[in-house]
């Protein structure tokens, strides 16, 4: 750029070596003033096309994506620190917007998985970081699935919806009622550092504390420790309902569990759910009423075996 500006400058000063000095200054004085003035509009347009999302909406079928990305989680990122392009590919979208004059968008900015990483892996404070996130793990560093394949489902908004989740998980849609009101990451905690993905006992605790209608009992001493979906499956259950006797089944054998009217009634009849131990005549009363005033103070199960040989 420096040489050219230089022949130039010879040029002129060949050119109009019998000129007055005052008509020379006033012609180099007029040539830097427009070459200054078309170096910074180039400058401006330059910014405005690379930087600014307004030219991006100046196209007629961009609006909706435009508003879409003026309300989103993005609406402070410029447009091409996503979709970077080069100044030719640029240009031909420029081209061919104007030319051909489309009634929607097609599809036009590859988003790379390099373009998300800048910010979501940097350690910025600023954006939520997913490096050590229990979902990125599995999904991203694992499966290699590209960022889009979750968040661009639609065009700028990135939250991802909760349907997503089933474009490839559709075996795992939950059966119980109640249940399959909730987002699938109310459970899964995708952004959980350092965590597995699949919840805790403690994240099924948490959930059902905050719900009067089922909030959960536990007992300190109560024998259960283990994760709920060893007793509770919501993804092949329709009912909350237990199956007890698939670890218990040798109980259908012993004592007056084996009778034919106890081996006949449902597990949580007797035993509360969660705390399991029967501690009180209530449990057996419920059924028994005649013996409510039999041996008073005396737990039934000290006299009545249901572990072993029936007395």
């Amino acid at each position: 750029m420096i040489k050219i500006l230089i022949g130039i400058l010879r040029f002129i000063g060949r050119r109009f070596t019998g000129l007055h000095r005052g008509v020379q200054l006033g012609i180099l004085t007029s040539f830097f003033g427009i070459t200054a003035f078309a170096a910074y509009s180039g400058a401006q347009f330059m910014s405005y096309v690379e930087n600014d999302p307004q030219f991006c909406k100046s196209c007629h079928t961009m609006v909706k994506a435009w508003d879409r990305w003026a309300t989103s989680e993005h609406s402070k990122v410029q447009c091409h620190a996503c979709h970077e392009s080069s100044p030719i590919d640029s240009a031909e979208q420029i081209v061919k917007y104007t030319m051909n004059r489309p009634d929607e968008v097609r599809k036009h900015a590859i988003v790379s998985d390099e373009a998300c990483e800048k910010c979501h892996e940097s350690n910025d404070p600023r954006w939520p970081q997913i490096a050590d996130t229990a979902g990125h793990k599995v999904h991203f560093e694992e499966q290699n699935l590209a960022c889009t394949k979750c968040h661009a489902l639609t065009v700028h908004r990135f939250a991802t919806p909760a349907e997503i989740c089933l474009a490839c998980h559709a075996d795992q849609k939950v059966k119980m009622t109640k249940m399959a009101e909730r987002y699938c990451l109310d459970c899964h905690n995708y952004l959980a550092e350092n965590s597995p993905l699949r919840p805790t006992r403690q994240t099924c605790l948490d959930c059902h504390e905050k719900q009067e209608n089922s909030k959960v009992t536990w007992p300190s001493d109560a024998p259960m420790r283990f994760l709920c979906s060893q007793c509770h499956q919501p993804h092949k259950q329709e009912k909350s309902s237990v199956q007890c006797l698939n670890c218990h089944k040798d109980q259908q054998t012993k004592g007056l569990h084996a009778g034919k009217t106890h081996n006949a009634t449902p597990c949580e009849s007797c035993h509360k759910p969660h705390e399991w131990k029967i501690t009180s005549r209530d449990n057996c009363t419920l059924c028994h009423t005649e013996r409510k005033n039999h041996n008073v103070g005396t737990v039934c199960q000290s006299c009545h075996d249901f572990k072993g040989k029936q007395t």
